[in-house]
């Protein structure tokens, strides 16, 4: 979820290239990147591919002890085991298995709320595009709406009144990154409506069932792909503030940004507390910029060859 994501003043022609689309959509991604070699782009890439792997089997990591239970004495200092490679937290917990678990809490979080934000925004661009008159214009209601209102604090103050679960942060995450997803979508239905293929589909008698999602949805894949990176970047910075400012996941769950908050007071004398949290956040966010950027290039790059 991001604020910088929805851009309110941004509000293409029928003529309108996907690659324009997607800059307009995300235009502080290409700010953050450090490089552009591919290089970088295939260190992100396996970076992310182990990330989600390490998400998905990290219980089954042999030796690796439980992110809940103390490990051996505090330490800062790695005692080159595997657990003990970032070394132990105040209460003696293994910080490197934490961040591996915290990473299973981020990815599932990220995964479900772009879910989420890209069905009913993909629903609802559609939509718009197609029919406009007062669907579009209530869309573009709702979706200045979002972007409109400081979401950080938004999130904050919902939670603060539900209480922190991981299912109240998914759905709000996710309501958040409706808006841009929806403004993707409609930009491109309408930039592809009059184009020769979804005539002819019409002269055919195709349904506009059909036509949404035989003809022009494929066609929108490449655009909604290319701005998916940069909004995951900006939902591993979110959940990782709610968790720094106690709104996150709740304790002993790990998570990246409670076990930076939870090494604060001990930060002036222990600096390297908090080394591996931040670490996974920085390279995560790199790593997802990079590759949105070399994807909204790809798009580019395809655009001007056509």
């Amino acid at each position: 979820m991001t604020d910088i994501g929805n851009n309110p003043g941004f509000n293409p022609g029928p003529d309108a290239k996907l690659s324009e689309i997607v800059r307009a959509a995300t235009p502080w991604s290409s700010k953050l990147r450090l490089s552009s070699g591919s290089t970088s782009e295939i260190i992100a890439a396996v970076f992310l591919v182990l990330l989600i792997l390490v998400a998905l089997f990290v219980n089954f990591i042999p030796g690796l002890v439980s992110p809940k239970l103390p490990y051996g004495d505090f330490s800062q200092l790695p005692d080159w085991s595997l657990n003990g490679l970032l070394g132990t937290d105040d209460i003696g917990r293994s910080i490197f298995s934490r961040v591996l678990y915290g990473a299973r809490t981020s990815m599932t979080i990220v995964a479900i709320s772009t879910t989420i934000a890209l069905v009913a925004g993909l629903m609802l661009g559609l939509l718009a595009g197609y029919y406009r008159g007062y669907f579009e214009r209530a869309v573009d209601l709702f979706a200045n709406a979002l972007a409109a209102m400081p979401s950080t604090l938004v999130v904050l103050a919902f939670v603060a009144v539900t209480g922190p679960s991981v299912v109240t942060i998914i759905v709000v995450l996710g309501i958040f990154d409706i808006g841009t997803y929806a403004r993707v979508a409609k930009a491109g239905v309408i930039s592809q409506s009059n184009r020769d293929y979804v005539l002819a589909a019409r002269a055919m008698g195709a349904t506009d069932g059909r036509i949404l999602l035989r003809e022009i949805l494929p066609n929108l894949i490449p655009a909604l792909t290319a701005v998916m990176p940069t909004l995951m970047a900006g939902l591993i910075i979110t959940e990782g503030s709610l968790s720094f400012l106690g709104y996150g996941i709740p304790a002993p769950a790990p998570s990246w940004g409670g076990m930076i908050a939870s090494s604060t007071d001990l930060l002036s004398r222990f600096p390297l507390l908090i080394l591996g949290p931040v670490l996974a956040i920085v390279i995560t966010v790199y790593a997802f910029n990079t590759i949105g950027d070399y994807l909204a290039q790809r798009l580019n790059n395809r655009e001007r060859e056509n």
